[in-house]
């Protein structure tokens, strides 16, 4: 190869047909009666691990299908359930392409038994990305199964390749019939992690890549939780407007992350999915402006709250409530503060009474010059005093 042939390649590296799609951006216009939305990422099955690896020292236990069914059977029955599929779903069975090719179930069997099980929900899935399995499946073996999956569901146009932004508009009562966008986005993550500050770290640094989300997701860690910051925009003006985000880590349907952790001193995965409800409401605190004119809060604000799998039944929103409720709080804060008010108030009078008293306290101690006192002499003592002068002159 000459110096010629290495430009021209590197001219057209970038028309590879191998070569796995970065992300998919999607739009999802909600109707004026969705007042909320419950987001569930499945991820983590591995469904052609079952076992597999015989003789092993690992726990090289299958996925949980009767929770997964469970799940899906839930979702179905769920009007208001927006389903993403997050990675992990199939199983890259390693070793060398002829041990990988003789390897049951195969490829093409894994993407069948998961287009059965998905079935139920294929009409509620917005999403679908590759994640460490499927990356390595396409990269060793130059198939790229999540793809197969959704042309398999008869919806192609949801896959997203390694990574889903997604914004769902919300347009009803709440939002006063305005379109109110809530942004999010999807991404599988990268190498192991079990210690919950090192996948806070890889999950808040999705910010990094794709800034001003309102949700960011990952759904390689087999750990769930939900952590809330906010970022500072300018609104164009002088002010900053203070604007919450979400970073959210889901769990799976595999006891451990994968064969390594499963006989190493390492917690467990998180099995328990749920569902993230979110919703959009007029904020309350809109017209608080802090820190003389310079901070002020949107004018609605994105919530979200977390659902689990049969034990929370679904409830109607009510803003007139949650407004109402907001007002109390509001009005008991300004109380508190009248209270506290009135108590350093009353402290700074007894510390002043205590101080005078103490100065007054240490004059008489030291004998310091009273004011002149007039004496008057009583009658007795002015007896005495005549009858002693009468002794004398006798």
């Amino acid at each position: 190869m000459d110096l010629n042939e290495l430009q021209e390649q590197i001219k057209n590296s970038g028309n590879n047909e191998l070569k796995l799609p970065r992300q998919k951006h999607i739009t999802v216009n909600l109707g004026k009666n969705v007042k909320y939305i419950d987001i569930c990422v499945l991820s983590n099955v591995q469904i052609g691990l079952t076992g597999a690896h015989n003789p092993t020292a690992k726990n090289d236990k299958p996925f949980r299908i009767n929770k997964f069914k469970a799940h899906i059977a839930e979702l179905a029955k769920n009007p208001n359930a927006r389903v993403f599929l997050g990675g992990d779903l199939f199983y890259y069975p390693g070793g060398g392409k002829i041990a990988r090719e003789l390897y049951e179930p195969s490829y093409e069997n894994q993407v069948e038994l998961m287009a059965e099980l998905l079935e139920p929900i294929k009409d509620k899935i917005i999403g679908a990305y590759a994640g460490t399995d499927e990356i390595q499946i396409f990269e060793k073996d130059h198939q790229d199964l999540t793809k197969m999956l959704m042309e398999k569901l008869g919806i192609p146009d949801r896959y997203c390749g390694q990574m889903a932004e997604v914004d769902f508009v919300f347009r009803n009562e709440y939002t006063n019939d305005n379109p109110k966008a809530v942004n999010m986005l999807f991404d599988h993550g990268f190498l192991v992690a079990n210690a919950l500050t090192t996948i806070t770290k890889k999950t808040e640094g999705l910010q990094n890549k794709i800034n001003g989300k309102d949700f960011y997701f990952t759904s390689h860690y087999n750990k769930l939780f939900i952590k809330k910051s906010a970022v500072l925009n300018t609104n164009g003006g002088t002010r900053m407007v203070k604007n919450p985000c979400y970073f959210v880590s889901v769990g799976g349907y595999r006891d451990f992350a994968n064969r390594l952790t499963s006989n190493r001193n390492t917690s467990p995965s998180n099995t328990n999915n749920g569902m993230i409800r979110v919703f959009v409401v007029p904020n309350p605190d809109r017209n608080n402006i802090r820190g003389h004119d310079y901070l002020s809060e949107p004018q609605y604000k994105i919530c979200q709250e977390f659902i689990n799998f049969g034990r929370t039944k679904p409830l109607e929103l009510d803003y007139d409530i949650i407004e109402d409720i907001a007002k109390l709080n509001e009005e008991n804060v300004l109380n508190r503060e009248a209270i506290i008010d009135l108590i350093r108030q009353k402290v700074e009078e007894i510390n002043k009474e205590n101080t005078l008293k103490i100065i007054e306290e240490h004059k008489e101690k030291n004998g310091e010059e009273q004011e002149p006192q007039i004496v008057k002499p009583d009658r007795k003592s002015m007896q005495k005093q005549t009858l002693v002068i009468k002794e004398m002159e006798g």
